[in-house]
């Protein structure tokens, strides 16, 4: 009886490690026409389509569109990054159904460092969180929207940490 429970405990830890060391190992994805490039962990994935106008576009989906997406665009900074995060808050708070406030703090590790914003909303009956990630380049801001789920999107911080943090603007 002992033996059968060691067994199992042994293939537990090592089913464990095989899923930490895939989502340690990044997929590199670079996007030349919005200049950065990241890695995905987990089962993130980059999705290629054009717009009602024809411009390439690119998203970002963990598993599919309901359980985590992320949107990456870039912007100038005008003032200081702590304002541009209040006046983000401020605009969801007003704006979104069930605004609820999770954290506000700053964020590094990655080449860029900045600002992480984090709160729940609700649309209809679907209870959602949503991650944004504002990384400062010198005067340019670059805005990584996570939304998925409650309780897949927040359950998987490190990974979104993880994607954040390899983000790099591409040299221009």
């Amino acid at each position: 009886m002992k033996s059968k429970g060691q067994l199992f405990m042994a293939a537990f830890i090592i089913s464990a490690f095989s899923v930490i060391a895939f989502a340690q190992d990044g997929q590199a994805y670079v996007d030349k026409a919005g200049g950065y490039k990241l890695a995905l962990y987990g089962e993130w994935r980059a999705v290629n389509y054009n717009d009602a106008v024809g411009r390439a576009k690119t998203e970002f989906v963990f598993r599919d569109r309901s359980e985590g997406l992320l949107k990456i665009a870039s912007q100038p900074l005008e003032g200081a990054l702590a304002n541009m995060v209040q006046a983000e808050e401020e605009n969801q708070r007003i704006y979104r159904a069930g605004f609820e406030r999770a954290a506000s703090e700053t964020f590094g590790g990655g080449l860029l460092s900045g600002m992480r914003l984090s709160f729940y909303t609700t649309e209809g009956p679907r209870q959602l969180a949503h991650t944004i990630y504002f990384l400062q380049d010198k005067n340019t801001v670059y805005v990584l929207r996570f939304t998925g789920k409650r309780g897949v999107l927040d359950r998987n911080r490190n990974i979104s940490d993880q994607v954040a943090r390899s983000f790099q603007p591409l040299a221009q």
